[in-house]
């Protein structure tokens, strides 16, 4: 990763928003500009330099893992340490991340400075973040095919009497056996009448020959993320699964569809949410259609029907609609798409063209 050429991108930024220096406290954008990963570290970038700050459990870790920055180790607060450098670099307007820094932070620092004050800041990072470049979507790709390959060794697992908390397990354990860091979020496998919860945690209810069966689950490459979900029946599938299914997945292929530099968050969100609403359907499409994905699993850009988001050559972003019915069951089919110069490439390759049947 070329972290240096992230800052210097950033210090135009700064320039935009004249402001000396921001101080980024987002454990996120601190990996993002420097490769550091940990529960604690912070970075300060201005015109002439870039400096990582943490405490002394991380000194051997920074040493090791940043990249582009001049590391400071503070005995007990940054506070200790960053005051006199802001003074040195005569740094007088600081920019804050306002949805990271606390008041107690923010009072704490602001108490200590000589001649600086501070100005909170929204999203200067994460706007960078959210166009990636080769190295990012290649650990996405390698993310992405962890997935699908987990997905082809999982179904043979998806039995009646199988609990929906040991399938869970299973999916982690062999995403990380297959070359994940860690998943990106907790897995989901709802099961029956409980794959109508859209965010379910698994439980201990067993499989039943007939039930649906969502999965959505994601595995962690060098720090970038996948996502998919894929919603399958024990069993064969009856006329109103296979009829919702096809319906699912008419929507998830015109947001694919409608995915282009230029699009806007609101309008691929419509293109995929029309067709389940003309179908009478529409109040069980309760989520946004998806959103961007890097090294946070939610990240900019998102559909929805109120997104104003235009979307961007190197934008990574999940199409995922859904239908769910109250005590009957829930289907949802999810990829990883590229935005492309011609306009989307999916990154993954596990089947949804037939609601299969394990």
């Amino acid at each position: 990763m070329n972290h240096t050429s992230r800052t210097d991108k950033l210090r135009s930024v700064l320039q935009e928003n004249e402001i000396d220096a921001l101080l980024v406290t987002s454990l996120t954008n601190v990996r993002y500009l420097t490769g550091f990963s940990g529960s604690n570290g912070q970075v300060l970038v201005w015109s002439d330099g870039v400096t990582f700050f943490s405490d002394g459990r991380y000194a051997a870790r920074a040493t090791s893992l940043v990249q582009g920055a001049d590391i400071e180790i503070y005995p007990t607060r940054l506070s200790d340490k960053l005051p006199p450098l802001l003074k040195r670099a005569e740094l007088e307007r600081i920019g804050v991340e306002g949805a990271t820094m606390t008041l107690a932070e923010r009072d704490d620092l602001a108490g200590r400075l000589d001649g600086a004050t501070l100005h909170p800041t929204q999203g200067l990072v994460e706007d960078l973040r959210r166009t990636k470049d080769a190295d990012e979507v290649a650990l996405i790709r390698e993310a992405v095919k962890i997935s699908d390959d987990t997905f082809t060794w999982i179904q043979e697992r998806l039995v009646p009497g199988a609990l929906e908390r040991e399938i869970e397990l299973e999916l982690e354990v062999r995403m990380r056996q297959t070359g994940a860091d860690e998943v990106s979020f907790q897995p989901i496998v709802g099961s029956g009448p409980l794959s109508a919860h859209i965010h379910h945690t698994a439980s201990d209810r067993a499989f039943e020959k007939g039930d649906m069966v969502l999965l959505d689950f994601g595995s962690r490459v060098g720090g970038y993320c996948s996502d998919m979900t894929r919603t399958v029946v024990l069993g064969p599938a009856t006329e109103q699964q296979e009829e919702i299914y096809d319906l699912v997945l008419r929507s998830h292929l015109a947001g694919i569809e409608a995915v282009a530099p230029g699009a806007s968050g609101k309008e691929v969100d419509a293109a995929a949410r029309s067709i389940i609403e003309d179908a009478g359907h529409g109040e069980r499409f309760a989520h946004g259609l998806g959103h961007g994905i890097g090294i946070d699993i939610h990240e900019a850009p998102r559909f929805s029907k109120t997104s104003d988001d235009s979307l961007r050559v190197g934008d990574v972003v999940t199409v995922e609609p859904g239908v769910y019915l109250p005590d009957w069951g829930g289907i949802r089919i999810e990829d990883c798409v590229l935005v492309t110069e011609g306009g989307y490439e999916v990154l993954g390759n596990s089947p949804k063209d037939h609601l299969i049947s394990v």
